[in-house]
């Protein structure tokens, strides 16, 4: 649920880059400061790459669901800047996490539904 729900944060982020592409200036300082506190971690290289990349790759990785970026979700330069406060609304984050766990169950009932369906008559 933790990953439907940095996913989730992760696509309002990338509507907002759409509007914004100043957040990235935002996101760019936070990873400055992650360098600092955490010189030897990969995801701090991780994220200075991709915050290198154009506005457009920037949108697509934040939204993309693969491991990597699960991983990295985990420690976005995103949630730390100024540009995306609105992930910081108690009320916002309630309704993201609310989503999430109602996804999560859906996926789980449809999976179940799938398991039931196959077996052999």
């Amino acid at each position: 649920m933790n990953d439907r729900a940095k996913l989730m944060i992760h696509r309002l982020v990338a509507r907002r880059l759409a509007r914004d592409p100043g957040i990235l200036d935002s996101a760019k300082m936070a990873v400055m400061r992650l360098e600092a506190d955490y010189p030897e971690r990969t995801f701090v290289s991780e994220w200075r790459e991709i915050l290198g990349q154009p506005p457009g790759t920037i949108r697509q990785l934040l939204t993309r669901w693969d491991e990597g970026m699960q991983r990295l979700r985990l420690s976005s330069p995103f949630l730390e800047g100024e540009g995306v406060s609105f992930v910081r609304d108690p009320n916002v984050r309630k309704r993201i996490w609310r989503l999430a766990r109602k996804g999560a169950a859906a996926q789980r009932a449809a999976h179940a539904g799938r398991q039931g369906s196959s077996v052999p008559a």
